[in-house]
């Protein structure tokens, strides 16, 4: 699938939705490097123990407030 297939369905996503595409989007282009592939497997390592983020936080690291 190319971008101008999905372009229109992702214009059509609610804002929420835009923003989960927009996370998991960010988040794959971090996970190419080996070293945040390492960094990422540690975060996740931290919330499965118990340590979460404020959707604020969470907002600020992604740029998106």
């Amino acid at each position: 699938m190319v971008f101008t297939e999905i372009r229109p369905r992702m214009e059509k996503l609610s804002h929420d939705a835009m923003l989960k595409a927009l996370t998991f989007l960010k988040s794959r282009l971090r996970a190419e490097t080996e070293a945040n592939r390492d960094m990422l497997a540690r975060e996740h390592a931290e919330m499965e123990a118990g340590r979460k983020v404020r959707r604020e936080d969470l907002k600020k690291q992604l740029g998106l407030s």
